[in-house]
């Protein structure tokens, strides 16, 4: 949910929200942050797990139009 953006306590206009409230900042700046810092990991695993994955892949075995599948 975090690394989509999404949390179910925020409204869809956060200008009204900003305005009343100077901890609401404090907590869209958090989330931000969050939300920042899952992506980074997100993207590090991905690069880690597709580096693993590619080490053990054989070569494709070559085949004519030929051949019987």
């Amino acid at each position: 949910m975090v690394n989509l953006g999404h949390h179910p306590n925020t409204s869809k206009n956060i200008n009204l929200l900003t305005k009343n409230s100077p901890g609401t900042e404090q907590f869209l700046k958090t989330i931000k942050e969050i939300r920042d810092e899952v992506e980074s990991v997100l993207k590090k695993t991905n690069e880690t797990m597709k580096r693993k994955w590619d080490l053990k892949r054989k070569p494709e075995v070559e085949q004519s139009s030929r051949d019987l599948v």
